[in-house]
């Protein structure tokens, strides 16, 4: 699910390691072979890239090349569409049944209902049980997904890691950030990889301005540059040039140490793949962001800690291990400890791609209910039911950002289109009364109306 790629090894070297790993690399050979199996999954153009500077969704189907290098009759994925956009889960899906077709088993646990009809077969699992018997879907004339058995637990996550929604959020935040300002403001950043293979421009100008108490979605296609501009925006990773302006402090200005200590204090940031520390508790790893920040006095940091963990429905697995609660359960302990300091942004990065509908809406809540306190909420996803959710859609192709009229006007267009579309847009401001279009003439333009009203009778 994580894609366990070496960091330090390039695509064709990470894809041929199970081959050394067996005895059977040849020179060449091996070789030969990973460059078509980055072929079959369409990244042959960036085999000598190394894992950071390839997006999320191709790391996924990376390490799908790197299961058939020995050509395993048996293929187990565990949710290798769940942080992906459509079209790249249409990719990864189109990949298994191929490799179907050619007699292979393939396994793949996934929360995606849409899915189901395209199986072979289904299991359903619940509490460590099979549930609901198997559904076959093969060959059925009627395609409707059967629903998974409810859980009667009190109002936490049941052991399954489905959410069982909390009657209200009961938590303290203050307001002691200067809202005169922009939240987040981005002033022509451009970001550029070097690596062997030559260089990559993931940003490419970026302007953006965000104010406080706003809940933003930033959408695209892998390989768009969303998660290059979450490292920008969250002090991770130095622009190649441009201004990143938080909360009006310049944080590249800011040396590494305070930088970090910024960032602790101001941006809570929920990472895709938790990111929890495996030898602390849930409520350990909440609690220390307050300790490394030194927010809140000590013997408050527990409890604090502990109604955060109540809020997301954690409270009975506070003293447990990471390892020993489910993935949705890590992912909500992971929206807790986003929230430990109290940061006036929070930054999630498919925060609820690896979760169920169920689990996926309680956290929409949460985060709706932290922004109507006056915080700024920016989440990447690839689900537009989330984004019709959001105040404001963001929608990046090819490391640009696609113009939000166009992105409102032309919903439909395969991105790159919307982002010809904005190259080349051109915006005119018209005086009340001023004639758009003359009755009779010749019309050389397409019209989208930003702001303002038409009266198409005069």
């Amino acid at each position: 699910q994580s894609f366990e790629l070496l960091p330090q090894l390039d695509l064709v070297n990470n894809i041929m390691l199970p081959q050394e790993f067996l005895g059977h690399y040849q020179a060449g050979v091996s070789q030969e072979r990973a460059l078509e199996l980055l072929d079959m999954v369409e990244l042959q153009g960036h085999a000598y890239k190394i894992p950071a500077h390839i997006s999320g969704g191709q790391k996924q189907r990376v390490a799908i090349a790197r299961a058939l290098i020995n050509d395993p009759q048996v293929i187990v994925a565990d949710e290798p569409t769940g942080s992906l956009d459509s079209v790249t889960s249409e990719t990864i899906f189109n990949i298994f049944a191929r490799l179907v077709e050619q007699g292979k088993t393939v396994v793949m646990v996934t929360h995606d209902t849409e899915l189901i009809p395209r199986f072979t077969r289904c299991l359903y699992i619940s509490d460590g049980r099979l549930a609901g018997g198997l559904a076959e879907t093969a060959h059925q004339e009627e395609s409707a997904a059967p629903t998974m058995p409810e859980t009667t637990a009190e109002p936490v996550i049941s052991p399954n890691g489905h959410y069982n929604k909390p009657d209200h959020i009961n938590l303290k935040t203050q307001t002691n950030h200067d809202t005169s300002k922009p939240a987040i403001h981005l002033e022509n950043v451009v970001k550029t990889y070097v690596n062997a293979a030559g260089s990559f421009t993931a940003l490419k100008g970026i302007d953006l301005e965000i104010p406080y108490g706003q809940f933003v979605s930033l959408v695209g296609k892998s390989g768009s540059g969303k998660s290059t501009l979450l490292n920008m925006l969250t002090g991770i990773d130095h622009p190649t040039s441009g201004q990143v302006t938080i909360g009006g402090t310049d944080i590249y200005s800011l040396s590494e140490s305070k930088r970090a200590l910024w960032r602790g204090r101001q941006v809570g940031i929920v990472f895709q793949f938790f990111q929890l520390l495996p030898t602390l508790t849930l409520l350990e790893n909440t609690i220390l962001p307050m300790d490394y920040c030194n927010v809140y006095e000590y013997q408050e940091r527990p409890q604090r800690a502990l109604e955060l963990l109540k809020m997301v429905g954690l409270e009975d697995h506070a003293y447990d291990l990471p390892a020993n609660v489910s993935n949705g359960q890590q992912q909500a302990a992971a929206i807790a400890r986003s929230l430990a300091t109290d940061p006036p942004i929070i930054v999630a990065d498919e925060p609820t791609g690896n979760l169920d509908t169920r689990s996926a809406d309680i956290v929409i809540e949460v985060f709706q209910e932290l922004a109507n306190r006056g915080k700024t909420i920016l989440i990447v996803t690839h689900d537009p039911s989330l984004t019709s959710r959001t105040d404001r859609n963001i929608i990046i192709a090819d490391g640009e950002l696609i113009d939000s009229t166009v992105a409102k006007v032309m919903p439909s267009l395969e991105h790159h289109l919307m982002l010809e579309a904005t190259h080349t847009l051109e915006k005119r401001l018209y005086a009340s009364g001023q004639p758009i279009i003359q009755q009779g003439e010749p019309v050389d333009y397409f019209y989208m109306v930003e702001d303002g009203q038409v009266d198409p009778d005069v």
